[in-house]
């Protein structure tokens, strides 16, 4: 704004609303990609030009397989070939498409690229006669100007060498806000008003298509006046096009005016859905922000798409469409809970329900960010001299009175340093209390802060009582359903999936999954066809086996401790994607795995699979419920006396659940 406002000032020419996407670009192009699968949004349309106008071959950071889609609509009626590293013909196929001038698609490459690919990379061409020649390998193979490559990666933060930097383009397509918002309120108005979907699809081809033909018929005119000779007015030919093109252009203008102005009003009519498609579109970005805690929480945007599909059938409708939003929005949020829940370790659960409800309320605009940013970060004091002595130093820690000190700088605690003096008594009185959070705060304070107000006071002073601040803070915003995670249930999960589906334990120290495993194998008639194998040195050729026969015969196939094979990973995950999605698997065919958290996991797999966790629930009546999944009705029936029986059982699941509970105070426990 400053620059723009200094040319303007000297009156240097410059176009009054610049757009990078149509300087560079034709709008009919973009809509074009638009139609082959890139988001509509101005960020993808931007990396569209990138990569298709760069001096340099593209390598895509694609984490949720955006770029891939779009480029394999776009290129294939070009013969487009998709290969990956672990082929082991790779650079045959690389040869070829040079030599003939065929696009290819290298896909899912980790942090390093094969050295073979430097002069491809390089653009090493040299000139022999009239020949363009790349040398590949030892080899020289004759370089058609037509061949392009494309390369991806799945991995969403990859650090690259500066080798690699300064020979590719790195173009970010990781999903954003507004272009996934774009593509849930297109699921959601195609699933509730499919008329007004289908009349936004023509119209969005019937504009691209007339743009386009208005583009050709100004390339057309300017060609011909280019190839004139003599006279423009004795041209025949010429003056006929002319007229013919300008009735056609009149005529092709106003209809892509009058599909504007409809695709307005039909835009304004979607509009009403646009709160759930917003709703949907923030909390998978809170999904997707787990993998910074661990690096097994990975989501595919797919996956992600079919759930909200889901939701929308499955949820209640409404008369009005305010009240179908609602109900949608309510449904969705604890779906998309109950989903990632079992993919989570205990001691994260509570911090997605309160990531879920700080981010639902930010957008409502209910949550004030300066103060919810110091609920997370704290306070830090950088100087000490302008800083006001500790008023109660005998009860009163330094930490806690930096980050009082740190508060008081916010705009609704001015003041609250002062009135440690004027109420030291009664603030020592509620910082001993048993409850703070739920005790009358000293002077005017108990009814100047609201709930996140009187959290920060607790986070300063009394750290140990943050975590039921936290869970009374979710219960009151988003209900008590959202601190009480649902407790796997095994066979849900089986149903839940298809044979393309790999199913992923994620382990926790002390916690075996393969009697649970067994168990479920026998309760489904699954043991005569149920093959277990413990990974390690030497077992990928079995592993191999196994998956190859469990495909075709529609066995459970469980590969357990895949952390110890992690060199044998990236062809697990090239076996992987040949068994289960380029063939078709027999529909009983299950893949069950088990791994520890290891970064090097296979990003592809757990984003196509279903993750649990196995360590046992927090609380007596978490663990309890638990329990009580595993005993069903005939179990009682057997019983003698079933009363008896079922009070013993209770006291058993209680004493247990008491156990469980009691090995968080380690050695004393």
């Amino acid at each position: 704004s400053i620059w723009i406002k200094q040319v303007r000032d000297l009156d240097i020419p410059c176009t009054p609303d610049f757009s990078f996407a149509t300087f560079l670009s034709d709008p009919a192009i973009i809509r074009e990609w638009n139609l082959q699968g890139l988001p509509a949004d101005s960020f993808s349309s931007e990396n569209g030009i990138i990569v298709t106008r760069g001096s340099r071959w593209s390598l895509m950071i694609d984490p949720q397989g955006q770029a891939i889609k779009w480029i394999k609509n776009m290129e294939l009626e070009n013969g487009l070939k998709i290969i990956d590293l672990q082929q082991s013909d790779f650079l045959r196929t690389v040869e070829n498409s040079v030599q003939f001038g065929t696009p290819v698609l290298l896909q899912n490459v980790e942090e390093e690229l094969d050295p073979s690919l430097a002069p491809v990379l390089n653009k090493a061409i040299i000139k022999i006669g009239n020949r363009m020649v790349i040398k590949l390998g030892d080899k020289e193979v004759d370089y058609n100007p037509d061949f392009k490559l494309y390369i991806t990666t799945k991995l969403s933060n990859p650090h690259y060498t500066p080798e690699i930097s300064t020979k590719t383009n790195i173009v970010n397509f990781a999903v954003k806000e507004q272009g996934l918002e774009e593509q849930l309120l297109s699921t959601v108005v195609s699933k509730e008003q499919p008329d007004l979907q289908n009349q936004k699809n023509e119209l969005v081809v019937s504009i691209a298509n007339g743009k386009k033909q208005i583009k050709e018929l100004e390339d057309k005119i300017l060609y011909l006046l280019n190839t004139a000779q003599g006279s423009l007015l004795d041209d025949e030919v010429l003056v006929n096009a002319l007229q013919s093109s300008k009735a056609v252009s009149q005529q092709v203008t106003e209809k892509v005016k009058i599909s504007i102005e409809t695709e307005k009003r039909i835009d304004g009519a979607r509009d009403a859905y646009r709160p759930s498609a917003k709703r949907a579109s923030i909390l998978f970005f809170v999904m997707t922000d787990l993998g910074r805690i661990d690096p097994m929480y990975q989501f595919s945007l797919e996956a992600y798409i079919e759930l909200f599909t889901l939701s929308i059938d499955k949820s209640q409708k409404g008369f009005k469409p305010e009240e179908r939003i609602q109900y949608l929005n309510d449904y969705h949020t604890y779906s998309v809970y109950r989903y990632t829940c079992r993919g989570l370790f205990e001691k994260h659960k509570l911090l997605f329900s309160f990531r879920m409800c700080a981010k639902i309320l930010e957008a409502a605009g209910k949550l004030n960010k300066e103060e919810y940013n110091y609920l997370l970060r704290g306070g830090v004091v950088l100087d000490r001299e302008t800083q006001m002595d500790n008023p109660a130093p005998n009860w009163l820690e330094d930490s806690s009175w930096d980050n009082i000190t740190e508060l008081d700088k916010l705009p609704n605690f001015t003041g609250i340093c002062n009135s440690f003096e004027q109420y030291g008594r009664d603030w020592h009185k509620w910082f001993t209390q048993q409850e703070p959070e739920n005790s009358a705060l000293p002077g005017e304070w108990e009814n100047a802060c609201n709930e996140l107000q009187r959290m920060l006071i607790v986070r300063c002073l009394r750290q140990d009582r943050v975590t039921q601040c936290v869970t009374s803070f979710i219960t009151n915003n988003l209900g008590v359903r959202f601190v009480e995670p649902p407790v796997l249930n095994m066979q849900s999960v089986v149903g839940d999936s298809t044979a393309r589906t790999p199913l992923i334990f994620v382990l926790s120290p002390g916690v075996d999954p393969v009697g649970a495993l067994t168990q479920l194998a026998i309760d489904l008639g699954k043991t005569d066809k149920f093959d277990t194998l413990s990974l390690g040195q030497g077992q990928a050729p079995i592993a191999r086996k196994l998956i190859t026969n469990g495909v075709k015969e529609g066995r459970w196939v469980f590969l357990a401790n895949c952390h110890l094979s992690l060199s044998w990973m990236p062809h697990f995950n090239k076996l992987v994607e040949e068994e289960l999605h380029t063939k078709k698997p027999h529909k009983d065919f299950r893949l069950w795995l088990s791994s520890s958290p290891h970064p090097d996991f296979p990003i592809a797999i757990l984003q196509a699979g279903i993750k649990m966790t196995t360590e046992p629930p927090k609380g007596i009546r978490a663990n309890m419920k638990r329990l009580y999944q595993t005993v069903n009705e005939d179990y009682f029936s057997e019983v003698g006396c079933p009363q008896k029986f079922k009070k013993l059982l209770f006291a058993l699941c209680f004493f247990h659940s008491v156990l469980i509970e009691r090995r968080k105070f380690l050695m004393p426990g």
